[in-house]
């Protein structure tokens, strides 16, 4: 930068942090002179700063506004003015983590623009309620928290920011059984369906499990709308035709285990909608 234009420059800067404080005066200057922004500088004043970041432009630094408005501030009045007043110091710190965890694979492919932001707070703040709702276990609450799940999926696909893993539901599995598929068999969760099936029946075949057949649908039928999910398709409201497991139902308990009974009370599933007599009678 040469030397008028950075005495002008310096002008500005200090006619504006008269007015609107220095964090955000120094973003707005460097927004305007294509100076790389970056609030955790320890320049002691602004020629210093340019001296240390006037070589890079202003879109290789910290690009979000944001930051410079919430700089200086402590942590408590960072959450307060984000999310707002109501919420205790642990909902905040939940609240800051789903937000991350919604937003770190745009960060990491370019960034997020103020539309993928605000939808990221709102998903966060009802994935807040959601878990909270869903800790309740009863059956008014299991509801709500569908229906909290169901926007979720709205909104994030909307701002094309969807991502399955990150979802509420993806968490509402049966963890005895997919730890069969993961860690006994070494599957991933990404698979087709056919990866499914093969994979489903290798499973069957090498021991008896301490679960009934119907859960082992569920969690079959989990798995199938997860991949429909990620490949933008419509969840399945019914089992493919093909689905049929009655062979193997000596592998599996007959009598349901309190554990089994739980996770559909958690899940708020209903028992028997996949199987194959089911599906028959609904045919007939």
């Amino acid at each position: 930068m040469n030397e008028k234009r950075l005495k002008q420059a310096k002008i500005d800067y200090e006619r504006l942090s008269a007015v609107i404080g220095q964090d955000l005066a120094l973003y707005c200057v460097c927004a305007v002179y294509d100076i790389a922004y970056n609030a955790e500088s320890d320049a002691e004043d602004f020629s210093e700063y340019v001296k240390k970041h006037g070589d890079l432009v202003f879109e290789t630094g910290n690009t979000d506004v944001q930051t410079a408005l919430l700089s200086g501030m402590d942590e408590t009045e960072r959450w307060h003015t984000i999310w707002g007043d109501g919420y205790s110091e642990s909902d905040y710190k939940q609240l800051d983590d789903l937000y991350q965890t919604m937003t770190s694979q745009l960060d990491a492919t370019g960034g997020i623009d103020r539309q993928q932001e605000d939808t990221a707070r709102t998903c966060a703040m009802m994935a807040l309620e959601h878990r909270k709702l869903i800790r309740k276990a009863d059956k008014d609450s299991v509801a709500m928290a569908k229906q909290y799940d169901q926007m979720i999926r709205e909104n994030l696909k909307d701002s094309n920011m969807r991502k399955a893993d990150i979802l509420p539901s993806a968490q509402q599995k049966l963890p005895a059984i997919v730890n069969v598929l993961k860690d006994r068999l070494g599957l991933k969760m990404e698979m087709t369906q056919d990866d499914v099936w093969q994979s489903f029946h290798k499973w069957c075949n090498k021991k008896k499990y301490p679960f009934t057949l119907d859960a082992a649908e569920q969690i079959v039928m989990l798995i199938l709308n997860l991949i429909q999910k990620n490949d933008d398709l419509p969840e399945l409201s019914e089992a493919p035709s093909e689905m049929d497991f009655e062979s193997h139902a000596a592998e599996f308990e007959k009598d349901i285990s309190d554990e089994e009974n739980e996770s559909y009370d958690y899940l708020g599933l209903e028992r028997g909608i996949w199987h194959r007599s089911a599906r028959k009678e609904g045919d007939a």
